[in-house]
């Protein structure tokens, strides 16, 4: 997995656990809410949603209070980026597998590689 799919995975996990369920595809989080998330600057953050959002992964959108009043701005996944995400998540799976079985077969003593 490269760095940016790591990053991207990581903006994209967070929309995924903190949307409640009932507004999913329409709840926006603001560039605040993803930098305090992810521990990640405001520059970065911009850089990957802008880059997520010109593949569809995410929409940018104005979010509304309960007056029905605009609140602001935020980045809401799309249905593509959850699948995306899915995948990311498969992929990053898969290489700690392969990082366990490397790990593991470079602690067995001389010798025994094959037994």
């Amino acid at each position: 997995m490269t760095p940016q799919e790591q990053i991207e995975l990581h903006l994209l996990h967070v929309l995924v656990e903190d949307t409640p369920d009932y507004y999913e595809f329409c709840y926006y989080f603001p560039f605040k809410y993803l930098m305090r998330a992810t521990g990640l600057d405001r520059e970065i953050v911009r850089g990957f949603m802008r880059s997520m959002r010109d593949r569809r992964l995410v929409e940018y959108g104005r979010g509304f209070n309960e007056d029905g009043e605009v609140a602001g701005g935020g980045y809401t996944l799309a249905p593509q980026g959850k699948i995306y995400h899915r995948t990311l998540r498969e992929k990053l799976r898969a290489d700690q597998i392969a990082a366990r079985g490397l790990a593991e077969r470079a602690a067995r003593p001389l010798g025994t590689e094959y037994g």
